[in-house]
């Protein structure tokens, strides 16, 4: 696990030097910086936190001297071993036990070909001399980051935007576009950033750079799943689980190999119990694994007592660490550091890594089994308001009347303003329903925040509804599958896995997500809704969920975790709003501070801080609205 960067059209070993030292924390164990100037000008750059082979061997940027050939890599490559034994098969030969290597002569074996065999996460740039050519690929979900920008006639690689900006040679100007899509998501998604002129690699996206120009391509996608190919036609239920549970223990198995100690995030959830028990399982050894918890302010969100029976149950040596909103103030500017882009998440792994990182350099993490088993309340929202919008449409025209009128009439009588919008949900498409259930600030909303200036400009940009079109295949009908698409590629994609490379990576610390091992997910993808869900979804909505995850893994979570209802990591942050960072808050959202940025209308800010401290608003709007002026005081001002 590692830093990268790279420039082609400048050899300056000065500026590689510079770029290490501000994504050291990406790779303390070692770094270096490769130029060349025989030809096209070329300068890579690298930090490692070593791994696998712990030895000079490994040290990057590394050469492929008869080929001319030079990488600068970040991630692992879990199959390592397999690849080594078919190149070496074929002639090639190997000076270390590194996986880089592998990747290196798999390139020159292969050509760009060779990211079809790699199996793991990884990005990393390939400097090929003799056809003075640079080739980047990013792994197919996502899991580390890869930035690129065209300067000076060439081409700018980094992990970080932090070293793009360390370089000098990108300015620090903020993306519109981005801005007006953080609002509605709480993320930055990509290939945006929130930098101008800085783009993101897409996740199963490789980029090649050759005579001034760049190209992008796709080599992977999830898998599309068409009517007839649920496994439903004559499906054997406990052959799925079967597999299921195999597909879980390879990828595992794969992701506990590591030439240092590998320990574990334990939440008590299903997911990151079903990664611990496996783990104990498997290694055979005593496991590491860590919670966070709250005071008093957070105590109906800890779930250290279900971590806490998984942890007894496996013998594990388990750590805690009990947060407040004192040490959540100030721990706040290292957060923001450690962000890269503004987000409406990251604090929770933020917290968990720097707690890890004390003890060990690996940790195996459970994210991605809600995405990939239908563990969030939309999937089985979304399934029913496609059941319903059925009948709604054959629903004659006084009956459509009658039943508004009707909603208008409950939503008086409870006080609950939404049961009167729930005719025009039921007429909505269904990106519409989806994006409701992960939008923070709507369209109206937006142009009610902007001042007027920035209002007028933010005309010429697209809705935010935009952005998911390209990730709904028209011909897939089945809602959990067009709901887990979206999950896995907007979601997961831009926040989660994102935010969980910049927070532990700000302590040094490598996760692994073997729930969203590519071949793990080119299986799941297809497994029936049913079987996820249950045959009655309506009842899956008051209990268990993900069944067929936890039906795989019967003789290995206890019963108090397979009963558990679904309760999703939440924090303490709106009692520490009000609480230790309230301060932070009344300074970085004051009017003062509004009016000076200039973005928004300093009286619907000041409305919707009241609006939360009242108990009317989320206090995720003022959360992501101060994220985004502490990013900007760190990395623009």
């Amino acid at each position: 696990m590692c830093g990268i960067f790279g420039v082609v059209g400048r050899a300056d070993r000065e500026l590689g030097g510079r770029v290490t030292r501000a994504i050291h924390h990406r790779g303390p164990d070692d770094s270096g910086v490769w130029v060349d100037s025989t030809d096209t000008p070329v300068t890579l750059a690298n930090t490692r936190l070593a791994i696998i082979d712990l030895s000079p061997a490994g040290h990057m940027p590394m050469l492929h001297s008869e080929r001319r050939l030079a990488i600068t890599y970040n991630g692992e490559v879990y199959n390592f071993a397999e690849i080594r034994a078919e190149l070496e098969q074929r002639g090639h030969h190997f000076r270390s036990q590194s996986d880089t290597e592998v990747i290196l002569n798999a390139y020159a074996q292969w050509g760009e070909e060779c990211v079809h065999r790699l199996r793991g996460m990884f990005a990393f740039l390939i400097w090929d001399a003799p056809r003075q050519r640079l080739f980047a690929a990013r792994d197919r979900l996502g899991i580390k980051p890869l930035y690129w920008a065209e300067a000076d006639n060439g081409l700018l690689l980094a992990s970080e935007l932090k070293a793009m900006l360390c370089s000098g040679l990108i300015t620090p100007a903020l993306d519109f576009h981005a801005l007006h899509h953080f609002l509605t998501f709480y993320a930055v998604p990509p290939p945006r950033t929130m930098l101008q002129g800085v783009h993101a690699l897409l996740p199963g996206h490789c980029l090649t750079w050759e005579r001034g120009k760049v190209g992008v391509r796709q080599y992977w996608d999830v898998p599309m799943v068409e009517n007839g190919d649920l496994m439903s036609a004559g499906a054997d239920a406990v052959e799925i689980r079967r597999e299921l549970r195999r597909l879980l223990e390879e990828s595992i198995r794969l992701r506990m190999i590591a030439d240092v100690p590998v320990g574990a995030f334990l939440s008590g959830g299903v997911d990151s119990s079903a990664v611990v028990a496996l783990m104990t399982r498997l290694s055979g050894e005593r496991l590491q694994t860590f919670s966070i918890g709250f005071h008093a302010e957070g105590q109906r969100m800890d779930e250290r007592r279900f971590a806490g029976i998984v942890a007894r149950r496996y013998d594990t040596e388990h750590n805690e660490v009990v947060i407040s909103g004192r040490d959540v103030a100030a721990q706040l500017p290292d957060f923001v550091r450690a962000m890269d882009q503004p987000t409406g998440d990251g604090l929770n792994t933020y917290l968990v890594s720097r707690a890890t990182a004390r003890h060990v350099k690996v940790a195996l993490s459970g994210l991605g089994g809600d995405e990939l088993f239908a563990g969030y309340r939309q999937y089985r929202y979304l399934l029913q308001a496609q059941r319903a919008g059925r009948l709604w449409k054959r629903l004659p025209g006084p009956g459509k009347v009658a039943a508004r009128a009707a909603a208008r009439q409950l939503a008086r009588i409870s006080g609950r303003a939404a049961l009167a919008e729930a005719p025009g949900w039921l007429e909505a498409g269904f990106l519409s329903r989806y994006l409701r259930t992960r939008t923070l600030f709507s369209e109206a909303a937006k142009a009610a925040l902007y001042r007027d200036g920035v209002a007028a400009s933010q005309n010429g940009i697209g809705p935010s509804i935009e952005l998911l079109h390209p990730f709904v295949v028209e011909s897939e009908r089945d809602a959990i599958v067009r709901v887990t698409r979206l999950e896995l590629k907007s979601y997961l994609a831009h926040m989660l896995l994102r935010d969980t490379d910049a927070m532990s990576m700000a302590h040094s610390l490598e996760v692994r997500v073997p729930l969203i091992d590519h071949k793990l997910v080119e299986f799941a993808t297809r497994i029936p809704a049913a079987l996820k869900l249950g045959h009655s979804p309506l009842g899956a909505l008051r209990g268990r969920t993900k069944l067929v995850l936890t039906d795989a893994l019967t003789d290995l979570l206890p019963a108090e975790i397979m009963r558990r209802r679904k309760q999703g990591f939440y924090m303490p942050v709106g009692a520490w709003l009000r609480g230790g960072l309230q301060p932070v808050v009344a300074e970085a959202l004051s009017r003062e501070s509004v009016q000076r940025r200039g973005l928004f209308d300093a009286d619907a800010v000041a409305g919707l801080r009241s609006d939360f401290e009242a108990g009317r608003g989320p206090y995720m709007r003022v959360w992501a609205l101060l994220m985004l002026e502490l990013w900007q005081r760190e990395f623009l001002d």
